[in-house]
């Protein structure tokens, strides 16, 4: 998919568009010394980094609800959603460096998210509607990272890969929870999986 695509299917403005092309532009020149994004995902960023992001807009109805992104590493996907108009992002990291990079980004694009430089799990910030993560763990460890920042109305996002059922089956053993799987729009491999009703097993 291009970026005229992305543009395309996702209905982007051109303050978006531009936007997304300067944080592109900034995560290039981040990651020649500090590794945001794998080298084999560079040629096709718009594809494989952006759509994959913004497609879980697909999922999230309202613009205002409270959005938690655990370890968003580069920013993905909380900067690209952010940029779409979601208007109340936490991006959570515990590594300085990456937070840094983010903060500058928000900074630098007048954006509405904010940052929180901890480990998950001393997170302080409530509750999440809704709880978003990609390429950062295990399913059975983010259902428990999400647990005790879930209220029995949080929906769960993750974008997963090609092991995405074995997980499932894992988590199975530790927790109760309903579950969707969808075909991703970037990859041939690739699911995002939502999870609602999220329950540790006694």
């Amino acid at each position: 998919m291009e970026k005229k695509e992305v543009i395309k299917r996702f209905s982007l403005t051109a303050t978006q568009s531009k936007k997304i092309d300067k944080y592109v532009f900034e995560l290039l020149e981040f990651n020649r010394h500090t590794n945001l994004i794998g080298k084999s995902t560079l040629k096709n960023i718009w594809e494989r980094h952006i759509a994959d992001s913004l497609q879980l807009s697909f999922f999230i109805e309202k613009k205002n609800i409270k959005i938690f992104d655990l370890g968003t590493g580069g920013g993905l996907p909380g900067i690209p959603l952010t940029i779409l108009g979601y208007q109340n992002v936490f991006m959570v990291d515990s590594v300085g460096k990456k937070i840094d990079f983010i903060r500058e980004i928000i900074k630098k694009l007048s954006l509405s998210a904010k940052t929180e430089k901890k480990r998950i799990e001393n997170l302080n910030i409530g509750k999440a509607d809704l709880i978003v993560s990609r390429a950062l763990a295990p399913l059975n460890k983010l259902l428990s990272y999400s647990l005790f920042l879930s209220n029995k109305n949080t929906t769960c996002l993750f974008l997963k890969g090609r092991s995405v059922y074995n997980e499932i089956e894992m988590a199975k053993k530790n927790f109760y929870f309903n579950f969707k799987a969808y075909k991703s729009i970037s990859s041939e491999e690739g699911r995002v999986l939502k999870i609602t009703n999220l329950n540790k097993k006694k």
